[in-house]
């Protein structure tokens, strides 16, 4: 799957470096001069790219092991009782509401 990614990366570096040799071709002296510096940058940061990419991946183990699922969990679990009760909370109240406007409703027509 990082494979993939990788060729996908080239591609769409590719693409832009196209790009900018295309736009570059058809505008004026200043765009040309853009393009220029667009395709010059792209090489230059392609292999840093590719570099920091690898990288992350070799280290990707590391990374996920210093992530604190436990933590994670725990917080979100908090945050969705937090969320709940609040719900709860604006529903209960809501729908007392909602009771004495049928309430006055029934009485206001003599129900």
């Amino acid at each position: 799957m990082i494979r993939y990614a990788g060729r996908g990366a080239a591609l769409a570096g590719l693409a832009g470096l196209e790009g900018a040799k295309w736009a570059g071709g058809r505008g004026a002296e200043g765009a040309r001069w853009a393009g220029d510096r667009a395709v010059e940058g792209a090489r230059w940061a392609a292999p840093r790219a590719k570099r920091g990419f690898r990288n992350a991946v070799d280290r990707g183990g590391e990374l996920i092991d210093r992530i604190p699922v436990d933590d994670v969990v725990e917080q979100v679990r908090d945050y969705v009782d937090t969320a709940r009760e609040a719900i709860n909370d604006v529903v209960k109240d809501e729908l007392t509401d909602l009771r004495k406007a049928v309430r006055r409703q029934r009485k206001r027509i003599g129900i």
